[in-house]
């Protein structure tokens, strides 16, 4: 199975460097551009198996754009949504450090250790993407392609769940908004054939 992994487009609290999480932000006019550029590029390859989204506002938006000229209709899946951050939710790095001094590093260094107020638990996060993950294997046979648009935090999380890592460490992925990362699934064995992908939002790409 092919699993294309793709973050939603931009928001105005990601210009703002405000923590999402579970809250329930839109995309803005630029966000909606990203999308439509990776809809282009994403509806010239082969058909989708299904197309599954986070319904959070900016997922669910971004999928809808994608799903269009793929002909696909998405399919909801709480389970997709971005890890909650509790207290920290629509904070900048400096209005976190203001109200909970030491926390953020805290956090960043230990993320298993020094939970923040309110958090969902990663254990909990890991298992609900893991969940997602089992049931998609279970319903789709090895060589077809399954869409995901999700939330940055939970493509980090299934790449780390898929590969195996140490979730009492920081994972060393980023993923840019509109991005496409593709992981193909055989058998027991897990290949990252694509990480990170922003060229179609590039001039001269996805237009």
């Amino acid at each position: 199975m092919h699993l294309l992994l793709i973050r939603h487009g931009e928001t105005d609290w990601n210009n703002q460097g405000r923590v999402q999480g579970h809250s329930d932000t839109p995309l803005n006019a630029n966000g909606i551009a990203q999308a439509r550029r990776l809809a282009a590029r994403v509806a010239s390859a082969e058909s989708f198996a299904a197309l599954y989204a986070s319904p959070l506002a900016r997922a669910r938006i971004t999928a809808e754009i994608i799903a269009q000229p793929c002909g696909i209709v998405p399919i909801l899946d709480d389970r997709l949504k971005e890890q909650m951050l509790g207290e920290f939710e629509g904070l900048t790095d400096k209005e976190l450090e203001q109200r909970f001094p030491g926390a953020l590093a805290a956090w960043r260094a230990d993320p298993l250790r020094s939970p923040l107020p309110g958090q969902e638990k990663r254990s909990d996060f890991q298992r609900r993407v893991q969940s997602f993950l089992d049931d998609v294997r279970a319903r789709h046979a090895e060589g077809t392609r399954v869409a995901v648009i999700t939330h940055g935090g939970t493509i980090g999380m299934m790449l780390a769940t898929l590969i195996g890592l140490d979730l009492g460490k920081r994972f060393p992925f980023w993923f840019d908004n509109a991005s496409l990362s593709h992981v193909e699934l055989s058998g027991g064995r897990v290949r990252l054939r694509l990480l990170n992908d922003t060229c179609h939002l590039r001039d001269g790409h996805g237009k």
